[in-house]
């Protein structure tokens, strides 16, 4: 029986307008357990329909529950749109709001959504406890917890934040825990926060996606450049490279940049508009490669990225596996290759921990000469190039241009305005725009143009303009008291 038919009308409506119809087999096997209430601890790989796995029955569990809350953790900001985006899609029309509480993402609108009161919250750690610090957030009528890629929430340093999240929440709690990965302190977590927990483990947790092509290259460290160039320029599709660090991935940008590529960088210093921009035009294909941290190995869910490419080698087996699993998903094809430059043990270290499905595939490295750089205006492409505002420059300013062209208009040069800017520094200390100088240099040089003299300021209103030309009169007693601060001043 197709577990989807356990599910109210409207998500199975909302499963049907995505093109959704048969459930992949960790959704078969965790609907049923939690639209019973049981806590689960669930493993699968990347791209296997996890987050539907848990969305569907919660929706379905509040839907009847009016009464109901419940708190879904993400470690990355990206995940967590993500999955606040699929809640969005399939809950459409019904009163089930959710809210996105996120770092980098304006505070205030989050305090005005958190007031209204929504019926489920998507957040990472870090901002549930600035706002429970803040007394913000209330989560003593939150009975459901759900614990969303949990082993990257352990490596990112959250457990102290989950352990006090928790603290915060009411007992008893329904509790879900989905993860890729299942280490030992995931297995502990589980053991302190879910009760008699029904186990679903779909596939190996130490084994890539099935359908992913692997390859390596061992090239030396002045060739990755070139190599990486080689495999753009002869793959089609979408290609997601990844870099150990963030300077790595901002400079190798900039360098595919040069070379004509079409890429952004996304990495953790990154604010939040930007880095949801960088996702957006990755998304849309506007750019095609998108250089990246393991920040995106869990929080990326683009279905046609076509390559991976390891430009620097992961810490671990298992980021390997987060890795890969970017492509190849929902049963497409995909294809990984992996840049071998001096770090061999770290490849031994991930072939000892990961079983591969099939022999993974050793490329000839084939080096050619950097092209000529090139400069790319706009890297999101000419699309949103158009879109930017033109800025044209004001009448005051094209009229000035206008004198300077006619020659109505002189400003000393060289010498004459190296006296200029002396008898400048000897008659008044604050520093005046150039047209002003031009005046200045005629009275000291006591020469006249040849020209008649008009005087006028880039950029200037016309009651600026109208001031320049008839300077207004200073009274007698006016110019007593500037004299007389003045010497005050000096002494």
């Amino acid at each position: 029986m197709n577990i989807f038919s356990r599910l109210p009308e409207f998500l199975q409506a909302a499963l049907k307008r995505q093109g959704i119809t048969t459930p992949t087999p960790v959704q078969t096997a965790a609907i049923a357990d939690i639209l019973s209430g049981r806590d689960v601890l669930a493993t699968a790989q990347t791209g296997t329909g996890k987050t539907l796995a848990f969305l569907l029955p919660l929706a379905a569990r509040l839907w009847v529950r009016p009464d109901a809350n419940a708190l879904i953790l993400s470690p990355t900001r990206e995940l967590a749109q993500q999955t606040w985006q699929e809640w969005q899609k399939i809950t459409d029309g019904q009163n089930l709001p959710a809210a996105l509480i996120i770092g980098g993402d304006n505070i205030h609108k989050q305090f005005a959504d958190l007031r209204d009161k929504p019926r489920v919250i998507v957040a990472t750690p870090g901002r549930v406890i600035d706002h429970l610090q803040r007394k913000s957030m209330d989560l003593r009528k939150t009975h459901t917890l759900i614990l969303d890629e949990t082993d990257r929430m352990l490596d990112m340093g959250f457990i102290d934040d989950i352990r006090r999240i928790v603290a915060a929440l009411p007992a008893p709690r329904h509790t879900l825990l989905f993860s890729a990965t299942l280490p030992g302190e995931v297995k502990q977590l589980a053991q302190e926060f879910l009760t008699n927990p029904t186990r679903v483990q779909i596939g190996s947790v130490v084994k890539p996606a099935e359908f992913v092509l692997q390859e390596i290259v061992r090239v030396d460290i002045r060739e990755k450049l070139p190599q990486l160039l080689h495999e753009l320029n002869t793959r089609a599709g979408s290609v997601l490279i990844f870099t150990r660090t963030k300077h790595g991935a901002e400079r190798l940008a900039k360098q595919l940049k040069l070379y004509g590529q079409k890429c952004n960088a996304l990495h953790g210093d990154l604010r939040q508009n930007r880095r949801r921009q960088v996702l957006e035009f990755f998304r849309n294909q506007t750019v095609r490669v998108l250089v990246a941290t393991d920040v995106a190995a869990r929080g990326i869910d683009v279905p046609h990225i076509a390559h991976v490419i390891n430009y620097d080698l992961p810490q671990s087996p298992e980021d390997y596996i987060h890795r890969i699993g970017r492509t190849g998903r929902a049963g497409a094809v995909g294809n990984s290759i992996s840049f071998i430059a001096g770090d061999e043990e770290k490849w031994k270290a991930i072939c000892r921990v990961t079983q591969f499905a099939a022999p993974v595939k050793v490329v000839q490295k084939t080096i050619l000469p950097l092209p000529i750089p090139k400069f790319v205006a706009q890297e999101e492409g000419a699309v949103h190039g158009k879109n930017r505002r033109k800025i044209t420059p004001s009448k005051a300013t094209e009229r000035a241009k206008e004198l300077l062209k006619s020659g109505e208009v002189y400003l000393p040069q060289g010498d004459e305005l190296a006296k200029a800017r002396q008898a400048q520094k000897t008659a008044a200390p604050k520093k005046i725009n150039t047209f002003q100088k031009a005046v200045k240099a005629a009275q000291i040089l006591e020469e006249k143009p040849t020209v008649a003299f008009h005087i006028a300021k880039v950029g200037a209103s016309k009651k600026t303009l109208q001031k320049l030309k008839h300077p207004p009169v200073v009274s007698d007693k006016t110019q007593k008291k500037r004299h007389f601060f003045k010497k005050k001043h000096r002494e």
